[in-house]
């Protein structure tokens, strides 16, 4: 009796559901690599990172380098590329530094890939002339600035929430993703280990997701008691598993944080105020508050305390005068008998 073969072609299913096939004969264009890799390749990335791949990669990688093949890709070309963004050839107006950068590490990524998988022999995107990075303009609220605010959010359906980010420094994710079960009143910390995040559906409609952290990294918050007192009196009326939730008993969106901040922000007089400056405030406040480096680099789910220093690293005047008051001290108090 013949013997059927049942083996199961894995490999043969799996390139079924590829919408690209790999074809040995016929070259590939920068194009067709930048839709294998994304579909290959970019499995196991969060959805939101992908969409900005996909994002980039047809709106400007495949536009003016997705016809060259593969194989004769040069470096001059992406130089004239990454110079083109920046001129803004071809587009409303020159993208900023920053974009450049991440649509240039994009390319950079699939070129690796192209070059890991013997599609070429070296990656063209090495070593390109990137524009440089300006630091982004820090705005944290003055001491008079934080008092007119705490007296412009009172009666605001985002009042709580909007104190609740002042004084705790959270991003925008993490803060309308809290649910009660990340407050431990018994032990005073808030656990934060989770953020919801937009993400576009297959239907192109889109919707709100938990997803990991930005550092990817769980933290436990330890914040001031008026914090903790704050949450306690209103898990009382707690109507949501989200701390704070909307008339719907649902979490808010980002864009309803924005429009209601900057109703407050023109209330005060203060213009280009974003929810992130809360953020930047409370960071501010940390310092002045002698916190020290270490713990606010965990408060601010910050990968490392260099990027901590790098960022929070200003000193405003009067930081200033109160170094200098205390270097004056410790002179006076171990020195004042030498100098004199």
């Amino acid at each position: 009796m013949e013997k059927v073969n049942t083996k199961f072609d894995v490999l043969a299913y799996m390139r079924s559901l590829t919408p690209t096939t790999k074809r040995d004969d016929i070259p590939l264009t920068l194009k067709e690599w930048n839709e294998r890799w994304l579909t290959i390749y970019c499995k196991r990335i969060k959805q939101t990172t992908k969409e900005a791949y996909i994002c980039y990669v047809n709106k400007h990688i495949n536009r003016v380098l997705g016809d060259i093949l593969l194989s004769e890709i040069q470096r001059e070309d992406i130089q004239l590329f990454v110079n083109s963004m920046a001129l803004g050839v071809g587009l409303k107006k020159p993208l900023s530094s920053k974009t450049i950068k991440n649509v240039h590490g994009i390319l950079h990524k699939s070129l690796d890939v192209a070059v890991e998988n013997g599609y070429i022999e070296a990656n063209p995107a090495k070593k390109n002339d990137l524009p440089k990075i300006s630091k982004p303009n820090i705005h944290a609220l003055s001491i008079e600035e934080i008092k007119k605010f705490l007296i412009a959010v009172k009666g605001s359906d985002k009042e709580k929430l909007f104190k609740f980010t002042l004084f705790t420094g959270l991003r925008a994710g993490e803060v309308i993703g809290l649910t009660w079960d990340c407050i431990n009143f018994e032990e005073g910390y808030i656990s934060v280990y989770r953020q919801l995040v937009r993400v576009k559906g297959t239907n192109g409609k889109y919707y709100y997701k938990f997803s990991s952290l930005k550092s990817g990294k769980a933290r436990r918050l330890y914040p001031a008691t008026f914090v903790l007192n704050m949450l306690y009196k209103m898990k009382d009326d707690m109507k949501s598993e989200f701390v704070f939730c909307n008339s719907e008993n649902t979490h808010f969106t980002h864009s309803s944080l924005h429009c209601s901040l900057k109703k407050i922000a023109d209330k005060m007089g203060i213009t280009d105020f974003r929810f992130h400056d809360l953020r930047h405030t409370y960071a501010t406040l940390s310092i002045r508050s002698d916190i020290d480096t270490m713990t606010l680099k965990e408060n601010m789910g910050h990968f490392s305390a260099a990027f901590t220093l790098d960022v929070y690293g200003h000193c405003d005047k009067r930081m200033k005068i109160a170094g200098s008051e205390k270097m004056d001290k410790f002179i006076s108090d171990n020195f004042n008998h030498y100098i004199w």
